[in-house]
């Protein structure tokens, strides 16, 4: 697969995700409570600039997490090999970094929770996607 419709595609993978993990049947109420927050003022602001710029991180992360994806693990899958970068090297440590922001933001435990294993998912589905899809000769966009 060419690797800027791959990083491309790895970008929609976080944005995707939330639309799911954040939807008020799944984690979405939790997370809203958790925060004091009600429907309508999640309404309030500039959806499109906050949808944008998330999209635009979401990118970013999947070029980064790209860097890694050209090489292989001799016996293991790919999809699993994938995942494991992407979760520990991206998600935990950006996981990590938002626990330390939440302790000092007074977040609860549950939304500190809900945010957490997000990002740890959402860059090791990332990573799976991108590791899945590299070929192990080709040279990673940099």
């Amino acid at each position: 697969m060419n690797q800027y419709l791959a990083i491309f595609l790895g970008g929609l993978i976080p944005m995707v995700l939330g639309y799911v993990w954040y939807h008020p049947k799944v984690f979405g109420e939790a997370w809203m409570n958790s925060l004091g927050f009600t429907e309508e003022k999640l309404r309030e602001g500039n959806f499109g600039l906050t949808m944008g710029l998330s999209t635009l991180i979401s990118m970013i992360l999947s070029w980064k997490l790209n860097e890694w994806s050209s090489h292989t693990q001799e016996g293991m899958s790919q999809f699993i090999h994938g995942f494991y970068h992407g979760a520990m090297g991206g998600g935990l440590i950006g996981a990590l970094v938002l626990i330390s922001n939440s302790l000092f933001q007074k977040n609860t435990w549950l939304n500190i929770l809900i945010n957490a294993i997000y990002w740890i998912i959402a860059l090791g589905l990332v990573g799976a996607f991108l590791y899945s899809v590299a070929t192990p000769d080709s040279a990673p966009v940099q």
